[in-house]
């Protein structure tokens, strides 16, 4: 099995209608919150969406979601990063139908007297869900894939806030192919458009390095020190019973399952972008 890299960009004409709009909403709105993965900050932030934030005297809060997912002291650095080098007001680690963390979010929010509020951020970073728990119930669309929300709307909490849901939107450009395989390995962007078993390959590397107990006890694997990224597929492939006709390992179905494992949070707390790299 042999593993390569390509540089892709995924960027539907939506997106560029949806980056206008926000321009244009921002004029109705005093607060922005902002939507990151705490799995992946730096990969999950849109230079556009923070270039359009520059100068505009609105409260603004960053929200690192999906933080329950995340590792939990490396989030922390990135809280004190993110302090320190964006423009932000507030920075926060958060987790979608947590009590507390709507709590705390509210506060901040009566605190500023913030009575409306856009939320943004890109294609699968939970800003539904995250409306739908400071509204208390269901009133946004949620998924596990990019492009649930489609339009624009605007939802009140209990509180009389007032919340602008917005659609995921991507940048035309991205600086790296690393951040392009980043937002496949969360579900920003549909892996459907990579080859597969080399996005899963890249996701077995750096699970080699960073968590590798955390790889070998997913799959009840032996050791994996010295493992290339391939050996480790027979290996899975291997105790899976992934076989292909002839008895082949079936390389595709063990690639299939990474990724949707990596989706689901099945890896445990894991943080990608690593604070200070």
């Amino acid at each position: 099995m042999e593993i390569t890299s390509k540089q892709l960009q995924w960027y539907p004409g939506h997106m560029a209608k949806a980056t206008r709009q926000i321009r244009e909403k921002l004029k109705l709105v005093d607060t922005i919150i902002e939507i990151l993965d705490a799995r992946v900050p730096i990969a999950s932030r849109n230079p556009d969406i923070a270039q359009l934030l520059q100068k505009r005297k609105k409260t603004h809060i960053i929200l690192l979601n999906k933080s329950d997912l995340s590792d939990t002291n490396r989030t922390e650095q990135w809280i004190g990063t993110i302090n320190k080098e964006f423009t932000a007001q507030y920075v926060m680690s958060f987790t979608a139908y947590n009590h507390s963390d709507r709590s705390k979010l509210i506060h901040i929010l009566q605190q500023n007297q913030s009575k409306k509020c856009l939320i943004c951020g890109i294609p699968n970073v939970g800003k539904s869900a995250i409306i739908n728990t400071l509204a208390n119930k269901k009133k946004a669309i949620t998924g596990n894939k990019p492009g649930v929300t489609k339009g624009q709307q605007w939802i009140q909490t209990e509180e009389k806030i007032m919340l602008l849901d917005t659609p995921g939107i991507l940048w035309p450009k991205f600086d790296s192919e690393r951040i392009g395989t980043e937002l496949a390995w969360i579900g920003a962007i549909k892996d459907t458009i990579f080859e597969k078993e080399n996005l899963a390959g890249e996701f077995v590397k750096f699970m080699i390095q960073y968590y590798p107990d955390r790889l070998r006890n997913r799959y009840r694997l032996g050791d994996i020190s010295g493992k290339k990224p391939w050996e480790i597929f027979d290996m899975i492939c291997e105790e899976k019973k992934l076989l292909a006709r002839g008895g082949e390992y079936d390389y595709g179905r063990a690639s299939n399952m990474l990724l949707t494992d990596i989706k689901n949070g099945k890896f445990g707390k894991i943080t990608i972008d690593m604070p200070g790299d």
